[in-house]
């Protein structure tokens, strides 16, 4: 067993763990219009919820303006509609940006939304430097998992490696990039999977800004990670650890880098979703309880817990409130913050550290010797690695749900949607166009040109570009770069 703080920080990444820092409480939140969402935001901050989680829907995520004949039906229903810079200056009203951080559960569009919230922070009168907080980011598990992408993946990794390179030299407080294996574990993979789909993924990104010309360890001091914890409370706590591990023990020997802060992973914890069963809901305030306590033991350094209502709908004012509730409870009502590493001379957590440990390399192994993560995403050969396991797994039966609001939404929630009813029509909200041509035409220039597209971005952004003007300005370099590949 390792010593917290000390390499190779499995053990913790701090001397003190939680007794000197506990962890960032965030519920997600992302409730069909931006004022919607503003309340809840408030509401969360008012019980004493310490980070906001940001959610957005299906258009936002895929760059389609919500009066886009394509988005018809989706706008508002997974997460907030976002249009314009007007619309997330909506969700932040009176949120002091300066003084609280944000995690952006966003990919393909990161890049647009990232300047959103920088002219956002301008024109409320906070520095944009000043912003806190984490961009999701991560194109390598949208194609290998969750399938929301926009572009090629050659052209998806270079936008969010421009969102890397820009937070570097502008944006100290902001994580740019969340690699996450948690989200091939939901599509099906098991725990070490998880971890390797992850540690691979670290490999293509800190190559890609190497190549660019940055020092791995200027790089991986601003990564951090999104894992998952499921029922397997010891495991999960285990998984952790050698996730931390690994992952020093790479950047060590593989990279070369030598500042401690670059060699600690430092990670955002979910509780799954997948876990979670609709028949019986409140079972699963015990569910996402077990799964919150394996991430503390676990040493995450942010968590979410899921709602207990979230098998249903997106969830409700009470699921939000018991969810954060049962962290709150956690960090105060038990002994868990009172220890740097509760299970630190485990033998029953050492062994599974060794078991997984062991997993976990060969599945590394088996991913480099096909040429990476990006090449067996290409290849399909991880998908179907993935969804074989998925079928050695299935998990609970929890049966199909009708996602409508009017079968799943409460009769506040149902008050709420048709009091908003004015601003869709056929579901779709309308969008007021800013003519803003120049700006198009410089974001355009700079992506067929390979330019970091952040400052033409922000200008466009700042004369009122919707996301779907944006997303179009871009596409050119995607559809450049694949005539090229097939030529």
């Amino acid at each position: 067993m390792g010593i917290p703080g000390e390499f190779p920080y499995d053990a913790g990444l701090h001397p003190g763990g939680y007794s000197t820092r506990l962890w960032t409480m965030r519920q997600l939140a992302g409730l069909r219009s931006a004022e919607s969402t503003n309340e809840r935001f408030a509401y969360l901050l008012g019980m004493g919820e310490t980070g906001l989680s940001l959610a957005f829907d299906l258009p936002t995520q895929l760059g389609l303006d919500p009066d886009d004949p394509v988005a018809d039906g989706e706008v508002g229903r997974t997460g907030v509609s976002i249009a314009t810079v007007d619309d997330l200056g909506t969700v932040f009203a009176g949120i002091p940006l300066d003084q609280v951080s944000v995690s952006f559960t966003i990919n393909a569009t990161a890049p647009m939304l990232l300047a959103m919230w920088i002219v956002v922070a301008e024109e409320s009168g906070v520095d944009p430097a000043a912003l806190r907080g984490t961009l999701q980011n991560e194109m390598l598990k949208e194609f290998l998992a969750r399938k929301a992408f926009i572009y090629d993946l050659d052209t998806s990794v270079r936008y969010a490696l421009d969102v890397v390179e820009y937070c570097m030299s502008s944006l100290p407080g902001v994580n740019p990039i969340s690699i996450s294996g948690g989200h091939a574990r939901e599509a099906g993979a098991d725990a070490a999977l998880e971890v390797a789909c992850a540690l691979a993924s670290v490999d293509a990104y800190l190559g890609g800004m190497v190549d660019r010309g940055h020092s791995p360890e200027a790089v991986a001091s601003r990564f951090s990670f999104i894992f998952g914890t499921d029922m397997e409370l010891l495991k999960e706590a285990a998984k952790l650890r050698v996730a931390r591990r690994r992952y020093a023990e790479r950047m060590r020997d593989r990279w070369g880098v030598s500042e401690p802060r670059a060699m600690k992973l430092r990670a955002q914890v979910n509780t799954f979703g997948s876990a979670l069963a609709y028949q019986e809901p409140l079972n699963n305030i015990v569910r996402a309880t077990v799964q919150a306590i394996a991430a503390v033991l676990g040493g995450t350094q942010s968590l979410h817990v899921c709602s207990f209502d979230e098998a249903v709908q997106t969830p409700g004012p009470l699921g939000a409130r018991i969810a954060l509730r049962t962290q709150q409870i956690l960090a105060h009502e038990t002994d868990l913050a009172r220890y740097a590493d509760p299970l630190g001379g485990s033998h029953v957590v050492e062994g599974l550290v060794d078991e997984v440990g062991k997993e976990v390399d060969g599945w590394l192994q088996r991913i480099e010797d096909r040429g990476g993560i990006a090449a067996c995403i290409r290849s399909g050969w991880l998908e179907g690695e993935i969804e074989e396991l998925a079928f050695q797994d299935p998990g609970p039966s929890v049966g199909v749900l009708d996602p409508a609001p009017s079968a799943s939404a409460s009769a506040s929630e149902r008050q709420l949607l048709l009091a908003e009813s004015h601003t869709t029509t056929g579901g779709r909200r309308d969008v007021v166009r800013a003519s803003c041509p120049a700006e198009l035409d410089r974001l355009r220039v700079d992506a067929l040109s390979g330019s970091n597209v952040l400052p033409a971005l922000i200008e466009a952004v700042r004369a009122r570009a919707t996301i779907g003007q944006l997303c179009a300005a871009m596409r050119p370099a995607a559809d450049d770069q694949q005539a090229a590949l097939t030529s």
